[in-house]
This record gives structure tokens, sequence and C-alpha cells, in this order.
């Protein structure tokens, strides 16, 4: 095993969606995109946010949980 230090990386960034299910799932788009990354694990949502442009305003969303596919949720076969 290599001798690499660990680093914990925190930052925000801005997504743009028509409601909140597309923030969520943008949001989560680009953490699969994160952790395809070599070398990157364990990454995660921690909070997602409403914020219109240039107001102090933020609207914390409840759910920020990885939407289903929706291929996923078929009927089962029995």
């Amino acid at each position: 095993m290599s001798k690499e230090n660990r680093y914990v990386v925190v930052w925000e960034s801005y997504v743009y969606a028509d409601n909140d299910y597309m923030a969520r799932k943008k949001a989560h788009e680009v953490l699969d995109a994160i952790e395809d990354v070599r070398n990157v694990q364990n990454t995660n949502v921690k909070e997602i946010g409403e914020q219109p442009f240039a107001t102090p305003s933020f609207r914390k969303l409840d759910d920020i949980s990885k939407p289903r596919d929706k291929d996923e949720d078929k009927e089962l076969p029995f």
C-alpha cells in the first residue's frame, strides 16, 4: 500500500433545476460522477437548499435522498 495521505474535501456548488426533485437528481448525478474518479470514495450529499440568485434567502430541502430510477420500481413477476 502506498504512503499517500488521506484528505477530506468539502465544497459547495450550485445546480439549476425546475423543481426540488430535479435538483436532488442533478446533485446526485454530480455525486456519482465524483465517485467514478479514481481514489475518491465515501462521498455524500450533506445538504440541498434553494437559494435564488442574488438573495440571502435559503430554503433547505427536507428530503435530500437520491431519487430512485423508475425502472427499479417495476412490478415483481410473482
